[in-house]
């Protein structure tokens, strides 16, 4: 009897343990699919559009993981953002926006839904662009 209450034990611990364990795609930052945006037009902003192309869903992914965040700086703009675009999971749920605005000098400005500032220099604000631009005209 205490050897099978023993046995009982451990295949208990071992169940447990094996459900704890997490990956990339269970730990809160699933894969996403697509990316979904709206570009700022005259009046507003644009019907809702994606970018399927996963080559170009990944640089998106990579772009935002360049980010220069900083939660200290508090910026007040004064225009409309250019565009504003979110992730969208492999389960087809929304994920936190991101507002853009395109600078004349290159450099891109991002703010997150919770109004935390960030910059992109270089080539990562003209990729950005470019994605955006290339999909309006499939």
């Amino acid at each position: 009897m205490r050897k099978l209450l023993w046995s009982f034990s451990l295949l208990v611990i071992i169940v447990a343990l094996g459900g704890c364990s997490s990956s990339s795609k269970t730990s809160g930052s699933p894969e996403a699919k697509d990316v979904g945006y709206q570009i700022v037009e005259y009046g507003g902003l644009s019907d809702k559009r994606a970018v399927l192309d996963k080559d170009n869903v990944k640089k998106i992914e990579d772009i935002i993981a360049n980010v220069k965040w900083d939660k200290t700086v508090s910026v007040d703009k004064s225009s409309k953002e250019d565009s504003v675009f979110w992730f969208i999971d492999q389960e087809n749920k929304e994920g936190q926006k991101y507002k853009v605005w395109f600078n004349e000098a290159g450099s891109v400005d991002v703010q997150d839904e919770k109004e935390v500032w960030g910059v992109l220099e270089g080539k990562d604000g003209e990729t950005l662009s470019s994605i955006f631009k290339l999909n309006e005209q499939k």
